[in-house]
């Protein structure tokens, strides 16, 4: 580490213009808040040497590596990193390692290569830069073996940015900032040189990195790198939610709970379902890892959590697969139906019955209640301890599936039959009659049916110790009696573990099948996002958790 002059103050360096960093609100500190301006989205649209340099460290992966080695990846960045930093993503950019060439190999076989070119083409030009910037010209003969982000807490409700590239070659570094980012205000903190320029960014060159970021997290950087204030490396959930990681991986990422909650849950989109997945009760930190094989890559979620705010999460081995078809569009297994719920209504949204999650449950509480019906005393029990959802091709349509395993038949035929005229009522018209259930016959099983006047229907039945409920007859046939189980499907067990037992949740998707089902519904668009994960086979995920850490693998199968 460079030994740095404590003496030294914020007046050495002259004063430049104000950063324009991307803004965090307070607002958006508390759960729930989906008002607070997306911090991501601001940040690569803001212009300068930040966003520039931003945009290429994503490509880092996608546009380069033919190595031969499987070592580590290197990961000293964290060292120069804040402790309480909200967000940090780094990846590995040693063409010498043979992740790096597995990755670029699943890329280009997802087709997305030119994508990825193409919109780092036109983030470079939203950059600002003087002139136009070709990476393999540009910044591939200086790059070192790491790239890495750091989202901090800056300066009041405005977060902070700290990019660190790592320098096979300092000279050409330099000359490259020379040449493209502009006039500069040249000073020194630290006795380390800095630059500053028109649109607030900070660089300097520090034991090994370009670090380029705002005035604070610049000298913040230069401070950790003398021994002054403690760097994420150093900090015990960081480390504790970082241990183990996978050796092969190509990227990792770690956020702290306000990190999740700030950066995450406020957005909108896939960003706002990954807080929404993320942030669970007793959060302290969670980490991610990417990993490629030759066929797959895997999603590692390593979540920190603090045992005095959390119980133990219940858990199951998964059984009803034998009632899932071998061909079924998805299957989620869930250690209850309260965890199922949302998933349920999700896709029940997509099969055209769904709506407003929360609304819909509170509407169904509400009127249960009104029959006398304890959803807790009445419902859950009959759902026991290992719940399923299946999502299935019914006339070339999708159709939702719920299973549940009983260990008492008859016991949960009559507890449906006293709730079947409290359930009718979910499903009359205002101000008319509830429908009635009726006895019916699907697949040679006796199961019950209620069909409304506007053509909807409900129907379950109890056979072979499961309970299957759905809004379709032919999905019911599919469950009661399915043709080949999907635990024998190769797509499902390429990217299932075999071991599956003590899981808080596992869920596959046929990801070909679906998309080629919704594409006439309208729901894969006509993005080249929709063409590239055509290729995408299957995905997969299995969860466990304990009392202080909950782990999640996430696997895509790319033949």
């Amino acid at each position: 580490m460079r030994t740095v002059s404590g003496s030294d103050s914020a007046g050495d360096e002259r004063p430049g213009p104000r950063a324009s960093s991307p803004g965090v609100t307070e607002r958006a500190r508390r759960r729930g808040t989906r008002n607070a301006k997306p911090v991501l989205r601001d940040w690569r649209a803001g212009v300068g040497l930040l966003a520039v340099l931003a945009a290429l460290v994503l490509a880092v992966v996608a546009l380069g590596g033919d190595g031969k080695d499987d070592t580590p990846p290197a990961s000293r960045a964290a060292t120069l990193v804040p402790a309480d930093a909200l967000a940090y993503i780094h990846l590995s950019t040693d063409g010498d390692r043979a992740a790096i060439d597995r990755a670029l190999s699943l890329v280009r076989r997802l087709g997305a290569e030119q994508t990825l070119r193409t919109q780092l083409g036109g983030l470079l030009r939203a950059g600002g830069g003087t002139e136009p910037i070709d990476f393999d010209r540009d910044v591939r003969p200086w790059l070192g073996d790491e790239a890495a982000l750091a989202l901090t807490r800056g300066a009041g409700a405005t977060a902070g940015s700290l990019l660190l590239l790592s320098t096979a070659d300092e000279g050409k570094a330099r000359a490259f900032i020379s040449r493209t980012a502009g006039p500069a205000r040249r000073g020194t903190y630290g006795g380390i040189a800095t630059a500053s320029y028109g649109n607030g960014a900070v660089t300097a060159f520090l034991d090994g990195f370009l670090i380029v970021g705002q005035q604070r997290s610049v000298r913040g950087a230069i401070d950790r790198a003398a021994g002054r204030g403690r760097a994420l490396a150093d900090d015990a959930t960081y480390r504790a939610a970082t241990v183990e990681q996978p050796e092969s991986r190509v990227a990792d990422a770690y956020a702290s709970v306000d990190g999740v909650r700030r950066l995450l849950a406020p957005q909108r989109g896939l960003l706002g379902l990954a807080g929404a997945l993320l942030d669970q009760r007793g959060l302290r930190g969670t980490a991610l890892t990417l990993t490629a094989q030759d066929s797959s890559a895997t999603v590692r979620v390593h979540a920190v959590l603090d045992a005095r705010a959390r119980g133990a999460s219940p858990t199951f081995t998964p059984t009803l697969t034998r009632s899932v078809p071998r061909d079924a569009l998805a299957y989620a297994g869930f250690a209850g139906l309260e965890r199922a719920a949302p998933l349920l209504l999700g896709l029940g949204g997509l099969t055209g019955i769904g709506g407003d999650t929360g609304e819909l449950m509170a509407q169904a509480g509400r009127l249960l209640a009104d029959s006398g019906v304890s959803f807790v005393r009445d419902v859950l029990p009959l759902f026991g301890k290992e719940v399923a959802v299946t999502l299935v091709e019914v006339d070339g349509a999708p159709a939702v599936a719920l299973l549940a395993r009983t260990p008492d038949e008859e016991r949960t035929r009559a507890a449906l039959l006293r709730l079947e005229p409290a359930i009718a009522k979910l499903f009359a018209p205002e101000g008319g009659e509830a429908p009635r259930f009726t006895g019916a016959e699907v697949g040679g099983t006796a199961v019950r049916r209620l069909a409304t006047a506007d053509g909807a229907e409900l129907d379950y039945a109890v056979a072979n110790g499961t309970l299957a409920v759905s809004t379709s007859a032919g999905a019911l046939a599919a469950v009661v009696r399915p043709r080949g189980t999907i635990d024998a499907n190769p797509d499902y067990k390429a990217v299932i573990p075999d071991s599956q037992s003590e899981l808080t949740s596992i869920v596959f998707f046929d990801f070909s099948q679906l998309l080629s089902l919704f594409e006439p519904l309208g729901l894969t668009g006509d993005s080249g996002l929709a063409t590239n994960l055509q290729r995408v086979r299957a995905v997969g995920l299995v969860s466990t958790s304990g009392e202080t850490q909950t782990t999640a693998e996430l696997t895509f199968e790319i033949p």
